[in-house]
């Protein structure tokens, strides 16, 4: 039960950290923000980035208070499950990317960038690769991330491993 309740107010502590932080951002990343397709697919690179670093504050300012994100497997989570996912990574490197620039569709002020992972990861001894979309919305001057969703399916195994 203390489990539990240290789990709650972590949760809790980053949810209120994640308010506080979108409210007064002050990286350079989400400064002079332009309402273009290059902006998004620049903050998709950098989400990408901070996500496998580690980087909470950086996803503080751009998830919106009320993210949520549907997993590829299928869990839903909420802005303080993603923080509390991204803390696992704190201070590891990542891997260089090979993703492409998101292709992003806009509509007035809600811009959907989307993709398909370029690395199969690894389910059931199966290797599986991953649809993704980020739902923007442009607001106070800058872009904000209120829904993400990601969807697997299986790869044949001769697609998944690079051949010799």
């Amino acid at each position: 039960m203390k489990l539990r309740a240290v789990a709650m107010l972590a949760g809790v502590s980053l949810f209120t950290c994640a308010a506080a932080a979108w409210a007064d951002c002050d990286r350079p990343a989400f400064k002079n923000q332009s309402h273009d397709i290059e902006t998004i697919q620049r903050l998709e690179r950098a989400w990408s980035t901070a996500f496998g670093t580690g980087d909470t504050e950086y996803e503080a300012c751009l998830l919106t208070e009320d993210f949520v994100e549907i997993r590829a497997d299928g869990k839903i989570n909420k802005l303080a499950d993603e923080l509390a996912q991204a803390a696992k990574h704190k201070g590891e490197t990542p891997a260089a990317s090979t993703t492409p620039p998101s292709p992003v569709h806009m509509h007035g002020d809600v811009a959907v960038a989307y993709g398909l992972s370029t690395t199969a990861r690894m389910v059931d001894g199966k290797p599986y690769k991953r649809y993704y979309a980020d739902y923007y919305v442009w607001k106070d001057g800058a872009w904000h991330v209120f829904f993400a969703q990601q969807t697997s399916f299986p790869v044949p195994a001769e697609v998944a491993t690079p051949a010799n």
